[in-house]
């Protein structure tokens, strides 16, 4: 999965708010917040790789998101 247009686009199955929180590998969190239009902007990012950990509806899952 890896951006370079400056926003990820984030489909869930349910129809509830998700909410993100993005981690650079040293574990700093570089963003948190609730999702819009189902669009996360992560224009202001350097590249390289984060953790993207989703929490909806009390479940959360954590992906790898490669910026480049």
């Amino acid at each position: 999965n890896p951006s370079s247009t400056g926003f990820i686009t984030i489909k869930s199955n349910y129809n509830k708010t998700i909410r993100t929180q993005l981690f650079d590998l040293l574990g700093k969190e570089v963003i948190h917040n609730q999702l819009i239009n189902n669009r996360l902007d992560i224009s202001d990012l350097n590249a390289g790789v984060y953790i993207l950990k989703l929490t909806q509806n009390n479940r959360t899952t954590t992906k790898k998101l490669i910026i480049q």
